[in-house]
Parts: structure tokens; sequence; C-alpha cells
């Protein structure tokens, strides 16, 4: 018998990387991780392959080690809750929603069944280069607004990565629904949104303007979006939605500071069977809220 044919221990095992490596600290985990950018084969293991460093920095800044260890504290911020111990169980589904070349999703490859293992991705392209960097990754692909392609009340676990961070208000509650229609029962959702600390940053980077001082081009592109960068602190100190769009889209924009209290009014307006049960401002580098679908 051809050697393609004989079972290997993906064919064996609900995931083989589990077996392998699910004892490791997330530290140790996120070095497998980083191993693996060089050498993709590791214990007989094939690692998810990666995109040029080019197209991660073009997305979220950085690339390679340093974009894996960013990943990694909003992975290990997931892992401390009491929830995902009995959520990454045998039997459970896990999705990446908004997961762009699938950075996010890998540091969770070893916690749920391989053929519970999703992402979606509404941006084509993005959506099939992820599928062939991680053929482990089933990716969902759709619209920028929900058309319920995804399957209803099946995901355990959905995180999501610095995309609330850049919806539009109308956007932010639309796929909020769909998330609700999507998580099962007793589910969990984690969402990362900018927040105060990037407002502030802002306020700051306008003055350095002011001053004839050079800043970074997003942080250009987003005072350019905002006009009066303090209205919008103003309207975030109310608790209110604060968006800076991004001309013509009119879902999709340059930045969102999403204030708790614009969220629990999105939850409680659309009657969402969500109940926020954590917002964190000092954990990682972007604000992050965890829902529990009830």
């Amino acid at each position: 018998m051809s050697d393609w044919l004989l079972p290997s221990e993906l064919d064996v095992s609900t995931n083989a990387f589990r077996d392998k490596f699910g004892n490791l600290s997330p530290d140790a985990w996120c070095d497998v991780l980083i191993e693996s950018i060089n050498s993709p084969i590791i214990d007989g293991l094939e690692f998810p392959h990666f995109p040029p460093s080019e197209l991660q920095d073009g997305t979220h800044g950085s690339s390679g080690e340093t974009a894996l260890r960013e990943a990694a504290e909003f992975y290990k911020f997931v892992a401390s809750h009491e929830f995902f111990p009995r959520k990454a169980v045998s039997g459970t589904n896990f999705l990446d929603f908004g997961t762009g070349w699938g950075r996010i999703a890998r540091l969770f490859l070893r916690d749920f069944d391989l053929d519970g293992f999703f992402a979606f991705e509404p941006h084509h392209t993005s959506s099939y280069r992820t599928r062939l960097l991680n053929p482990y990754l089933c990716v969902f692909t759709g619209g920028e607004l929900p058309d319920q392609k995804l399957p209803g009340q099946c995901f355990d676990v959905v995180v999501g990565w610095s995309v609330f961070s850049h919806l539009s208000e109308h956007s932010t509650a639309a796929w909020l629904e769909e998330l609700a229609r999507v998580t099962r029962k007793d589910g969990y959702c984690v969402f990362s949104a900018f927040g105060a600390r990037f407002l502030d940053d802002l306020v700051a980077r306008h003055a350095d303007l002011k001053a004839g001082r050079e800043i970074h081009w997003y942080h250009k592109a987003c005072l350019d979006a905002a006009g009066d960068i303090l209205e919008h602190k103003r309207r975030y100190a109310r608790g209110e939605f604060a968006w800076l769009p991004l001309s013509p889209n009119s879902h999709y924009g340059m930045a969102t500071f999403l204030h708790e209290k614009a969220l629990l009014n999105i939850i409680s307006t659309r009657r969402l069977p969500f109940e926020l049960i954590e917002f964190d401002r000092e954990t990682v580098n972007m604000d992050v809220f965890v829902l529990h679908r009830r």
C-alpha cells in the first residue's frame, strides 16, 4: 500500500496537536509556533504556514515572532478564563471571527477537535489565502454584513481580534446579532476593540502634528478621518459610539472606540441573548469584552 494511503496521526486522533502539545504552558506553546516559522514540521506534524512578512506588516503592523507573541497575549487572556477549559474539550466548536491570514486562530490549534476548528473572513482573497496556509482551519467567507451562511447554534467559543475596532455602529449591531444566532447556548464570545487608550494616543499624535513632528501613517489616517478628535473623545467619555469612517465604505472604518455603555445599549436595544461578563481595559493592548450566550 502506498504511504499516502496509510493512516497518519491526523487520521487516528481528533487533534494530534493537542496530543503532543496540549500540556505545554501557553508561553511554551507560543515558542513551538515561533519555531514553526522556519521549521514547519515539528515532531512529525506539519504546522500551518505563514504569509510574506510584508503582508503581515500591512495587516497588523508586525510580522513573524513579534506578530505571534502579540497574538499569544490575547490567547492567554482567553485561556485564563474559567469557562475555557470547560469549552475547549472534544466535541465543541471554535470560530475565529475576522481571521485575516489566520494569525489568532493558530494559537487555538491545539485546543479543539480539528473537525470543529473554524474561521470567518469576509475578505475573499484573505479567506482563500488562509485556507492554503492552514489546511486544519475551515474558513467561511461572506459579505461585510451577515448573510446567514454561518451555521446557527454551532460554536462554543468565538474570538475576534481587532474586528469590532473598525465596524460602524450599524455593522457592530448586525454582527453581534448574527453572532448571537451562531453561538450555542452557554457559549462565550471574546472580542477586542479600541478604547480610551488609543483615543488618548491620537490626541497626543494630533499635538505632534501641530508641532510639526512626524507621526505614523495609521495615526495620520485616523486623524484625517476623525476631523475633530477631541469631539470623538467627548463622545466616548459620554458612553456613546465613536467611529472614524473610511469613505466610501459605510460598514468598515479606520477605527471604532467601543465604550461599555455603547455595547450594552446595542445588546439591550437589539434584545440580544448576551450577558456582558467582562470589559477589560488593561490586560492586553486593546480593550477586550467577554460575552456569555444565555
